[in-house]
């Protein structure tokens, strides 16, 4: 179901969008400071943050990964946010998947995705029945995600930037921000006297 969800958003996608969009060339690259950068890469995203909870009353620590893929024109998210009162401390894990959109350039890299997530989590309640007078409340509901990322870029493939995130579900909403470190997989190799995958410098 999501899987077709997702198939579905990228085909509407592809008929609004495809105007004004160059062609398709899937191993396309650009030149950078004396080297080849592919255009169409995919990217990892990792880092801290913190984030607020309707099911908790303190501010959360948060730790998420998120690698980030295209299928030609089209662009996907798959990632997991872990988070608790501390960082590494563990009352709340949450996967995600998600279409979405991305624009990069030497300098910066900005993207937003949506989709369906799973979490997985504890809460701690008074009982007065129980040895402690607590007890612990397990919850795993089906949510949605979104999340938009700003990077400035330290090369053309690394960069550092801020990814504000957001999620509902018939458990909890949530909201948050991370430090993100960016990793790409563009790299090629150095400048060459012919670039045939250059578009100005190859022959379609």
């Amino acid at each position: 179901m999501c899987f077709l969800s997702c198939y579905a958003l990228a085909q509407v996608s592809t008929d609004v969008f495809k105007k004004g969009k160059p062609e398709y060339y899937k191993n396309e690259e650009v030149l950078n400071r004396g080297k080849r950068y592919r255009v169409h890469n995919n990217y990892l995203t990792a880092g801290p943050g913190y984030l607020s909870s309707s099911l908790r009353k303190n501010i959360q620590q948060a730790i998420g990964i998120d690698f980030q893929f295209h299928i030609r024109q089209q662009h996907f998210q798959v990632g997991a946010l872990m988070s608790g009162e501390t960082f590494g401390s563990n009352n709340n894990l949450q996967l995600h998947v998600g279409y979405g959109f991305r624009k990069e350039d030497k300098n910066s890299n900005l993207a937003f995705f949506i989709g369906p997530s799973y979490i997985s989590g504890v809460l701690t309640v008074s009982d007065s029945t129980t040895y402690g007078g607590i007890r612990p409340v397990f919850y795993s509901p089906f949510g949605i995600y979104a999340c938009a990322q700003g990077v400035k870029k330290i090369t053309y493939d690394i960069g550092l930037g801020l990814e504000v995130f957001a999620e509902y579900s018939d458990k909890q909403s949530l909201f948050g921000i991370k430090l993100i470190a960016f990793f790409s997989s563009a790299y090629v190799g150095p400048k060459r006297n012919y670039n045939p995958n250059v578009r100005s410098e190859h022959q379609r």
